[in-house]
């Protein structure tokens, strides 16, 4: 099966300016497309009733519900369902995930983006946190329920959250290192830990991620203290502290370089 060529390819943008999570129930008039992109987000859609197919980059799945459908940003896809269609579409862009509280949503959304098809054995639950989130406004509601959707829908996959703490790679140790210890604004602090160099920790992290060491421990850094910001009385100087950083002036730079919001504008927000 061909790939139309880039200038036939249409690109699809299902979001508001400012939004960045959206979910809706499918919508009946979609149910056969053409190839197509998306404008910058992750699509998954929840499918409980329906048959047919779903081609992405030119792969074809037969769509048996319940499954998961998951669409990555670059991927070119279509398909074709058969009326009636049953399900829940989710939109998320990359904002989301990285200015989350909990970084269990990162790993979350990485460990779904391996898959494009996911069967499911029931859609009971799945259906119970579409109907809720459907209706939820709180953000950090929205992210519990998001986080509950995507640790149920990966539950019996093989490579599932819980074999991501235990896994052997260079990157999981490391991230396991994040996890489990204080944070140290330090890469060279768990090279060593790890026995390897800098190098070959970045290079790790490149090869599964797309980032280096230090943009891996950047991200953490950054949610760790929007957290303490966020959620307990420590002063600025204080957070700084418990990050491991030299002096409250280093800190602020730091977290203002990768946010664009000085500490204490963050706090007030």
């Amino acid at each position: 099966m061909e790939i139309p060529t880039q200038k036939e390819i249409r690109i699809n943008d299902k979001f508001d300016s400012k939004a960045l999570f959206k979910i809706a129930p499918f919508d009946p008039r979609k149910s056969v497309t053409s190839p197509h992109k998306h404008n910058g987000y992750l699509e998954l859609v929840f499918l409980t009733a329906t048959s047919g197919t779903h081609v992405i980059d030119g792969r074809e799945t037969a769509v048996v519900p319940p499954c998961l459908l998951i669409i990555k940003k670059e991927q070119v896809h279509h398909w074709t369902l058969t009326a009636p269609v049953s399900g829940y579409v989710i939109l998320v862009k990359k904002p989301f995930v990285e200015e989350s509280l909990d970084r269990d949503i990162r790993k979350l959304v990485e460990e779904v983006s391996r898959y494009s098809h996911i069967p499911l054995p029931s859609g009971e639950y799945l259906q119970a946190l579409s109907v809720l989130l459907t209706h939820e406004e709180n953000p950090l509601c929205i992210e519990g329920l998001f986080k509950a959707f995507l640790a149920k829908a990966l539950e019996k996959k093989s490579h599932s959250i819980k074999q991501l703490h235990t896994s052997h790679t260079l990157y999981a140790q490391f991230c396991a290192l994040l996890d489990e210890q204080q944070l140290v604004n330090h890469v060279g602090h768990y090279a060593q830990l790890l026995h390897t160099s800098q190098q070959n920790l970045s290079i790790a992290c490149k090869k599964s991620v797309g980032l280096t060491a230090s943009e891996v421990l950047a991200e953490r850094l950054i949610h760790e203290a929007k957290r303490l910001l966020y959620y307990t009385h420590k002063t600025v100087a204080e957070v700084a502290q418990a990050l491991h950083f030299s002096d409250e002036s280093n800190f602020s730079k730091y977290f203002k370089r990768y946010t664009g919001l000085t500490p204490s504008a963050f706090r007030k927000l």
